[in-house]
């Protein structure tokens, strides 16, 4: 949670959204309920949409859903947090709040079992075209595309629609994740028994969850590319194919596009201290290998917007933290180029909790050019919090 005495920037207007003064609905159910992942959109003038993951101890678990409010107010006032998506067996992320136009959402949301990390997600879309009162789905994202983690997408000058994804590939020889308790049948790989982790059965949800995490990486690499569509998100297709990371690992992939069809992709990589990257010059339709780029990150997602002036934000945490993926998220700062993301002349600490360890994760929004603010929320792992920032400490 966010320290009493952490730093904010003068410029930073900031509240928090999630939770109430109360703390959490379900303080009382003896488990560590935690947040994760605040997403956030202008729907339509003055209407703001913000959604976020909680439920349970930690992600991905069973009892992980979607929350959201609404702003009538352009943020001064938001309604009573309310369920948005949630599953009856299975844990639920929404990862994207897509704008497709006035009033008009797409949400995308995967949902997982617990022990298997984002191995066995599965991808939806819900489409709300009321600025998020009621939703149609969620039903399959068209085109056969079933199990990848949807990021923050954009719509090209052309009118295109390109929407990064991460997902995983099972390369090692473990095929089956660790069971809890003995397994009912036998593992056969060309009739011959297969090993598997057998997890006590009983044993507690942590102890399932870090097994599964630690099966996922030694078994695993992650790969990232986009989702494109030309058709207004009736159907999409899968291009990119982009490894690499100093240990397999890119996830979590921001794009922005500097100049018609010229887009360059910001990767989250695992424990090696800085962001990769990768670039489009036909929109979206090939890609360059990613490399490591100089900028620091902790294994975090940023947020990557551009101004109609040219300039583009980068909201993340720079600090390289390779010996340790936890390490670092702190403090949450604004980077700004000039010239296309050559340098970043403008760098900008917002808020820096007293606890190096304390996770100041996630951001998420867009860019008001009317207002000539930088609108986003953010997450403490505990509470969401929205905030206005003048594109002005940008120059």
């Amino acid at each position: 949670m966010l320290a009493s005495d952490a730093v904010i920037h003068p410029a930073l207007s900031m509240q928090r959204i999630w939770p109430g003064p109360e703390g959490y609905p379900w303080k009382d159910s003896g488990q560590r309920l935690f947040t994760r992942e605040g997403l956030l959109c202008r729907t339509s003038p003055g209407h703001l949409l913000a959604t976020w993951t909680t439920g349970a101890f930690c992600e991905p678990t069973p009892g992980n859903f979607t929350m959201y409010a609404r702003s009538m107010d352009d943020g001064a006032t938001w309604t009573e947090p309310g369920v948005l998506f949630r599953h009856t067996s299975l844990g639920l992320f929404t990862t994207e709040l897509f704008l497709a136009g006035e009033g008009e959402v797409h949400a995308f949301l995967q949902t997982y079992g617990m022990g298997s990390w984002m191995t066995h997600i599965n991808s939806y879309r819900a489409i709300s075209r009321d600025g998020g009162i009621t939703w149609e789905g969620p039903h399959s994202v068209p085109g056969g595309v079933d199990n990848v983690w949807v990021n923050k997408g954009i719509r090209l000058v052309s009118g295109r629609w390109v929407i990064p994804v991460s997902w995983p590939e099972l390369i090692g020889s473990e095929w089956c994740e660790p069971t809890h308790g003995r397994p009912p049948l036998e593992p056969m790989v060309g009739g011959k028994p297969l090993a598997v982790q057998e997890i006590p059965y009983m044993a507690e949800g942590m102890l399932q969850q870090n097994a599964g995490n630690a099966w996922a990486d030694r078994n695993h690499r992650y790969c990232v590319g986009t989702l494109l569509s030309d058709d207004g998100g009736a159907s999409f297709r899968r291009s990119g194919y982009l490894r690499g990371g100093l240990h397999g690992w890119l996830i979590e992939p921001r794009v922005v596009e500097l100049e018609p069809g010229h887009v360059v992709m910001l990767i989250r990589s695992q424990r090696d201290g800085r962001l990769w990257w990768a670039e489009s010059w036909d929109g979206g339709d090939s890609w360059s290998q990613p490399e490591r780029s100089d900028i620091p990150n902790p294994a975090a997602k940023v947020l990557l917007l551009k101004a109609a002036d040219g300039r583009v934000f980068l909201i993340h945490n720079p600090v390289d933290s390779s010996a340790d993926i936890m390490r670092g998220r702190n403090p949450l700062s604004l980077w700004v180029s000039h010239d296309g993301m050559k340098t970043w002349p403008v760098k900008v600490d917002l808020v820096t909790d007293p606890n190096p360890r304390q996770p100041l994760n996630y951001p998420d929004g867009y860019i008001d050019e009317g207002a000539q603010e930088l609108v986003f929320v953010w997450e403490d792992a505990y509470s969401v919090f929205f905030c206005r920032l003048p594109l002005s400490l940008g120059d």
